[in-house]
């Protein structure tokens, strides 16, 4: 069995130098984080109340105590959607900053797909 620093190495999660690669995280948060947030608008029907409610989940859940819980219930929501996780995301949790920037930056990408669904709704 690999160990965790390998496999983050193998996927170019960690660089090297033991440094996470923010650009790697950045990509797969991003990839996985659009066809999310089009299930969420859709299913919902746009609901800002729902939205909005999972929106504070992502935001207060995104701490060193409830972040790996937090993970758990992002890949939750995508199988209730039917939707695949990605096998690049799937180490994600293996490292605590990995972890930290990766929600970080699907919370943030999160964000920004819901504000172009209401711009274009107007």
């Amino acid at each position: 069995m690999q160990s965790t620093a390998s496999v983050l190495l193998k996927k170019s999660i960690l660089k090297p130098s033991g440094e996470i690669s923010k650009d790697k995280i950045n990509l797969v948060a991003g990839a996985i984080t659009q066809p999310f947030a089009e299930m969420v608008w859709v299913t919902t029907g746009g609901d800002m109340e729902t939205i909005n409610r999972l929106t504070d989940v992502l935001v207060s859940m995104n701490t060193p105590a409830d972040r790996g819980k937090l993970f758990k219930i992002i890949k939750m929501l995508y199988a209730l959607m039917g939707l695949p996780f990605s096998e690049e995301a799937e180490p994600m949790d293996a490292a605590p900053d990995v972890l930290e920037y990766f929600i970080f930056s699907f919370t943030a990408d999160f964000g920004e797909i819901i504000k172009d669904y209401i711009a274009e709704a107007q």
